[in-house]
């Protein structure tokens, strides 16, 4: 084995097992993950389970008017129809998600 190999390979391997863990923690795939079955990948709402719960168009200007404070303790508690997320997800993924809220609103 060169050496060369021996110092790339176990980073290279780290890299492939933790990039699973690593994108999880992007805001678009705890989005789509958690969020999206409601809210749809745009953030519109306009899916089955968001019309008949009444979720929210995550790109209206109702949305786009409330604080990131306010969106992280709905996503954090929960509000309505809408499940609290606070158990399941680490502030810093509720801190993606409100990020990728923002990106969806300038869309």
């Amino acid at each position: 084995m060169s050496t060369w190999t021996r110092l790339l390979l176990p980073g290279a391997v780290a890299l492939l097992c933790c990039a699973p863990l690593l994108a999880q923690d992007s805001g678009g795939d705890l989005f789509r993950a958690n969020c999206a079955l409601c809210h749809g990948a745009d953030g519109k709402s306009n899916t089955p389970t968001g019309r008949a719960f009444k979720a929210p168009d995550l790109t209206s200007a109702a949305v786009a008017k409330m604080t990131d404070a306010e969106l992280t303790r709905v996503i954090h508690d929960g509000k309505g129809n809408m499940p609290a997320f606070g158990t399941r997800l680490t502030d810093a993924q509720i801190r993606s998600l409100v990020a990728h809220i923002r990106s969806l609103q300038k869309k």
